[in-house]
C-alpha cells in the first residue's frame, strides 16, 4: 500500500506539473499573440561638407522581457539582444571562436617558418660536385619526326577537295534548317497566344477579381498596421530635374496626408539633394496578421483563385518544343 501511494503521488505531481507546463505555453501563445511587438528609430542624413548618415533602431516585446537594438553610423552595423536587461549577444565584442582561430594561424605560421628555416640550401657548385641534376634534360619528344612531316605533305593534297565536301553538305542542309527555324517560330508564336489568351480570361474571370479585391483589402489592413503610427522630422530632397522631382512629391503627399502634424517636406527642384531628419514609432501584434492571414485562407473565393493559378502556371512554364 505504501508503494501505491508513492506511485500515487508521483503520478499526481506530474500531472500538476504537465498542467502548468501547458499552461505556461498557452500564456506565452496568448501573450505572443495580444502583447504588440513595438519598435523605434531615428536616421539623421546630412549632406556635404559635413556628409554624415546614421539610423538607430529598437525593437522590444513585453519591455524589458526582449530588447534588440540596431545601429548604422558610416556603413557599420552593429546590434544587441538583451533579455531582462542581461546583453546575451553583441556584435561588437569579438567572438571566441574567432580568438581561437586568429590564435592557430598564428602558432601555425609559427611552425611553417620554423620548418623552412631548418632546410638547407644546397649552391649550383655543391650540386654539380655531388652529381646532382638541377636542371632538366633537353625534351626531344616535341621535335617531329621525318615520318610525320611526309604524312602532313600527303594530307595537304586532299585537303581541298576535303573542305570542298564539307561546305557542298552545309549548303545542301541549309533548306531544311530554313523550314525547321520557321516551324519553331511559329511553334513559339501560337504558344504564346495560348499563354496571353489564359492570363486575360484568368484576369477578367468575375470569382478572380472578387477574389483579388478581398486580398488587396487585407494586404492594406496588415501594411497599414505594421506602418510606423507616429512619424516627426523633416526631409528635403531633390532630383536634379522639376518634373521628377514634382512626382516625388506627389508620392511623399500620401506620406504627408498621414503624417502632416509633425511632417514637412522641403522640395528642391533644381539642385539634386537629400537631406533630412526623421523619428518614427509603432507596433506590431501578430494576433492581427493571424488573424487576417486565416481569413484570406479560409475565403472560398480566394481557394478557388489559388486552384486556378495554379492551372494558369502550368500553362505558363510550357515551352516550345
Amino acid at each position: 500500500m505504501a508503494v501505491l501511494r508513492v506511485i500515487l503521488m508521483l503520478l499526481r505531481f506530474a500531472g500538476v506539473l504537465l498542467l502548468a507546463l501547458l499552461g505556461i505555453l498557452l500564456l506565452i501563445l496568448l501573450l505572443g499573440l495580444t502583447a504588440p511587438v513595438r519598435y523605434r528609430g531615428r536616421v539623421l542624413k546630412k549632406e556635404e561638407p559635413d556628409e554624415f548618415l546614421s539610423a538607430d533602431g529598437l525593437v522590444s516585446w513585453l519591455n524589458p522581457f526582449i530588447r534588440i537594438r540596431v545601429r548604422f553610423v558610416e556603413k557599420r552595423v552593429s546590434y544587441t539582444v538583451r533579455i531582462f536587461g542581461v546583453c546575451v549577444k553583441n556584435s561588437e565584442k569579438p567572438k571566441r571562436e574567432k580568438l581561437r582561430r586568429s590564435r592557430k594561424k598564428r602558432k601555425a605560421k609559427k611552425r611553417k617558418n620554423a620548418s623552412e628555416k631548418q632546410i638547407p640550401y644546397v649552391s649550383k657548385e655543391d650540386a654539380a660536385e655531388e652529381g646532382t641534376d638541377i636542371l632538366p634534360k633537353e625534351d626531344v619528344s616535341d621535335k617531329p619526326s621525318e615520318k610525320a612531316i611526309e604524312t602532313s605533305t600527303e594530307e595537304s593534297g586532299t585537303g581541298f577537295w576535303k573542305k570542298a565536301e564539307r561546305l557542298w553538305n552545309t549548303m545542301k542542309d541549309i533548306p531544311g534548317r530554313v523550314s525547321k527555324g520557321v516551324r519553331r517560330i511559329r511553334e513559339r508564336v501560337r504558344l504564346l497566344l495560348r499563354k496571353k489568351e489564359a492570363v486575360f480570361s484568368f484576369l477578367q474571370d468575375e470569382i478572380h477579381t472578387a477574389a483579388m479585391g478581398k486580398a488587396l483589402t487585407e494586404l492594406k489592413g496588415v501594411l497599414f498596421h505594421i506602418l510606423p503610427g507616429k512619424i516627426k522630422g523633416y526631409v528635403e530632397f531633390g532630383t536634379g530635374d522639376p518634373e521628377s522631382t514634382g512626382k516625388a512629391l506627389a508620392v511623399l503627399g500620401i506620406l504627408y496626408a498621414a503624417y502632416g502634424k509633425g511632417f514637412t517636406v522641403v522640395p528642391d527642384f533644381y539642385e539634386k539633394r537629400l537631406a533630412g531628419k526623421l523619428t518614427f514609432r509603432g507596433r506590431i501584434r501578430l494576433g492581427t496578421v493571424l488573424v487576417r492571414g486565416i481569413r484570406l485562407m479560409r475565403d472560398k473565393q480566394i481557394k478557388q483563385l489559388y486552384r486556378d493559378w495554379k492551372q494558369v502556371s502550368e500553362t505558363l512554364k510550357e515551352k516550345a518544343e
